[in-house]
């Protein structure tokens, strides 16, 4: 274990082989808090006199994280920042989270690239490289003020300082939502505004949100609702000092700090406002979400269900040609190698253990037409089979029976899994809550529809676990588990209620035989 908490994203420029772990491994590392002599850590980033890759502009950089595994020697994406535009300083709103272990040398690598490809940003090979740095994790650690700064290099010229300040995470923390709505009234300003959001800790104070640019209208700038975790927000802490700056936005991204004033959320929530130079900041609509976690539901009686659903798309290949994601040769096959490492974890909290699989993107025995969602046993009306075991034989039973094609839709499976739920809560049925494995190799074609579907089941007892397998981009997928910022769908003009989402990158983790 090399004490990352792994991301999504793409492989690093640098060589890496897949890496061989349990499937408690896979599962607690991604799925759920595990346990460990480890010390929790976040690591806030920033740059500074990046070198710059634009020739009319400036640099849109964001930052990578690796760390190298123990047992393999190989490079692991850790975890990577958002991307900010126009800018050499960067202030990187998004930490990365990471396991200190005392006893363990921890070799970490930064890479900063430019955005040149906003389209594919998970392929690095696409992006222009900035500079890497490499540190043990320790260094960090033991630094005064755990601040520590690094040279950045390219091809041995320097490109600019990466500053690192590791915060310790020391309570386990809730999973409650801060909702909250900012305003600033009497605005006197006629150029657009942004915030950004502060949590102290330690005597320093962290970044955990920054606004979209908003410009006053009739003397009042209005910014979106902002729905953020306690935990990030004041560490479950409602009497934290968190402080609110106000910047005065530039297209170049050299946002020009104009005021900053300190407060505590308790008092916000008693309709709190704040003098500023520039106007009356106003906060609204201001409540703390209750999220039970998972272990809560469970000790309440609550009955797990799990589904599988499969990809049988062109893309992953006929399975008689090597090669093949759907190989013959079991050993190679990463559908089975997925169902097992995840489904066998995912069932011990299923109740019953009877499972229904589905697949989709096939052509099935009598039916000309691409089929997106269909029982792998061929019955829609019975599509349960006992434990993963049943899984795995329905798969190879009727594996051969099927047509590969395409495309890679969504939404149909996700509406159907989210009307069985539905069924069950309009029913009285309320301890149960539903859990689809999605198993998929590659980019998603209803992107929209599929959004739709997820908005409208969010409110749901269910959640969605999307597993992606090969070597396929799965950027679209980040979009999809919406961490940061929850899914809007057009058709039914609002958020998500809550991120059901979860998306495993199955090759972080997993061996290919290959």
């Amino acid at each position: 274990m090399c004490g990352c908490v792994p991301s999504s994203g793409s492989s690093s420029a640098a060589d890496r082989a897949p890496v061989q772990v349990s499937s408690e491994e896979l599962i607690t590392s991604q799925l759920f808090a595990d346990s460990g002599l480890f010390t929790a850590t976040e690591l806030h980033i920033s740059c500074e006199n990046l070198a710059n890759k634009d020739v009319l502009s400036k640099s849109d950089p964001f930052v990578v994280l690796y760390c190298r595994d123990k047992r393999s020697g190989q490079w692991t994406e850790a975890g990577r920042t958002e991307v900010i535009d126009n800018n050499l300083n960067p202030v990187f709103v998004k930490s990365i989270a990471v396991k200190y272990f005392f006893e363990e040398r921890q070799p970490m690598r930064f890479e900063v690239y430019d955005v040149d490809d906003r389209n594919n940003l998970n392929n690095l090979k696409k992006q222009e490289l900035i500079g890497t740095a490499e540190f043990m994790l320790h260094e960090v650690i033991r630094a005064k003020d755990q601040i520590l700064r690094l040279p950045l290099s390219d091809k041995g010229k320097s490109a600019g300082t990466l500053k690192l300040h590791a915060e310790e995470v020391k309570e386990k923390l809730s999973s409650d939502i801060a909702h909250l709505t900012i305003e600033c009234n009497g605005s006197t300003v006629s150029y657009p505004m942004l915030y950004r959001l502060f949590r102290s800790d330690g005597g320093s104070f962290f970044p955990v949100y920054q606004s979209e640019a908003s410009r006053s209208t009739n003397g009042n700038i209005l910014w979106h609702q902002v729905k953020i975790p306690a935990a990030s927000l004041f560490r479950d802490d409602q009497s934290r000092q968190l402080r609110i700056e106000l910047y005065e936005y530039s297209s170049k991204g050299s946002h020009k700090p104009v005021d900053a004033k300190d407060f505590q959320f308790s008092a916000v929530l008693d309709g709190f406002k704040l003098g500023t130079r520039f106007g009356t900041v106003v906060f609204k609509n201001v409540s703390v979400e209750k999220r039970a976690s998972f272990l809560e539901y469970l000790f309440g009686g609550c009955q797990i269900s799990l589904a599988i659903a499969i990809d049988f798309t062109g893309s992953n290949g006929d399975p008689d040609v090597p090669g093949s994601l759907h190989s013959m040769n079991m050993a190679k096959n990463q559908y089975i190698q997925a169902i097992r490492a995840i489904g066998e974890t995912l069932q011990e909290y299923d109740s019953d253990k009877n499972i229904p699989v589905f697949g989709f993107g096939a052509k099935i025995p009598g039916i000309a037409s691409t089929s997106h969602c269909f029982a792998l046993n061929g019955n829609i009306f019975a599509p349960e089979v006992h434990t993963i075991d049943g899984v795995l034989n329905v798969y190879n039973k009727n594996m051969g029976k099927l047509q590969f094609s395409g495309p890679t839709n969504f939404a149909e499976i996700i509406r159907y899994f989210g009307d069985f739920a539905y069924w069950h809560v309009s029913n009285g049925l309320v301890f149960n809550y539903f859990v689809l494995l999605m198993i998929t190799d590659g980019l998603i074609t209803d992107m929209e529809n599929t959004i739709d579907e997820i908005v409208r089941c969010s409110g749901l007892p269910m959640s969605i676990i999307i597993t992606g397998v090969g070597d396929a981009n799965f950027h679209d997928m980040d979009r999809l588990d919406s961490d940061t910022q929850p899914l809007f769908s057009k058709k039914l003009g609002k958020y998500a209620v809550r991120d059901i989402v979860q998306f495993v990158s199955f090759n972080k983790f997993a061996g290919n035989a290959q």
